[in-house]
């Protein structure tokens, strides 16, 4: 590689790990996309720092950052590790409310362990609130202790890069399709909305839960032109939802090079690239 430093972008579901690197002096070109087995699941050994999982993990990472010259790294976090909500901004507005609401939402977690991030929507007089609690957290911050520049990023952050991105332009879904999580991030004109995420036991409840949270969210009966979606279970989740979406929005699977617009010498890949896309956007420069 050149003297130019590279950004690695890491995501996992279940029991993979992938990765992405980008060519600096390409845009929107990657220098390899590829991904790990193991036979535990890598984010609960990450949150929970695992004594035994954990390692395999850190060595990995490691070995990327080592072999690629790697000058950022960036990952994506599990959306239920985290609190999401929209409050009115005279909450954000005044320190009092803010914390008020905090010590509401996360009774009983002391307010030294949480990492509270605020969001601008499309509605100004709105603030969307995701938080995540320091514990959890200290086994990604291990992981990147060699690295100068991290990033983490939730489900609706990706959605946000990727209109950043690709400019789908008009209003969008994203959907991020774990294996007992379904994340739902809106897009008005361009701009962010509204997001929530949706558990699940099984993939056929989903509907359930999706017209429960329905009744609250209306933005989710809303129409839409567009539907990506990314993660492990993309088909399991279209065939979940596919009767709640408007039949005229055109539904896509970020599984290829050419549907998420990026360039890579390999073509041909022994895994789903829609599993992958989180890493693929975190790894770019735009």
């Amino acid at each position: 590689m050149s003297e130019a430093t590279a950004n690695l972008g890491v995501c996992f579901f279940a029991d993979r790990l992938f990765y992405a690197i980008n060519d600096p002096q390409k845009d929107k070109h990657l220098f390899r996309i590829g991904s790990y087995d193991f036979n535990f699941n890598v984010n609960e050994a990450i949150t929970n720092l695992h004594s035994e999982n954990f390692p395999p993990i850190h060595k990995t990472i490691e070995q990327l950052l080592s072999t690629y010259e790697i000058h950022s790294f960036r990952a994506l976090t599990h959306p239920a590790d985290e609190c999401w909500t929209i409050m009115p901004k005279v909450v954000y507005d005044n320190a009092d409310e803010r914390e008020d609401h905090l010590s509401i939402l996360m009774k009983g977690v002391s307010r030294e362990d949480l990492e509270p991030t605020w969001h601008t929507l499309s509605k100004s007089e709105f603030k969307f609130l995701s938080i995540r609690r320091r514990a959890i957290m200290q086994g990604f911050d291990d992981l990147t202790s060699k690295v100068a520049i991290t990033e983490f990023a939730s489900d609706f952050e990706i959605a946000q890069k990727w209109s950043q991105f690709s400019k789908p332009g008009g209003s969008f879904l994203m959907l991020g399709c774990h294996k007992n999580v379904v994340t739902i991030t809106s897009f008005l004109l361009g701009k962010f909305r509204a997001a929530t995420y949706l558990q699940f036991d099984q993939h056929t409840d989903i509907p359930y839960h999706w017209l429960q949270q329905a009744a609250h969210s209306k933005w989710l009966k809303g129409l839409y032109e567009n539907i990506y979606l990314f993660g492990h279970h993309t088909h399991e989740t279209e065939q979940a939802l596919q009767s709640f979406w408007d039949t005229s929005a055109e539904v896509t699977h970020l599984n290829s090079l050419q549907n998420i617009g990026v360039i890579a010498d390999e073509e041909t890949y022994g895994f789903d690239l829609a599993a992958a896309f989180p890493a693929i956007i975190l790894s770019l420069d735009f």
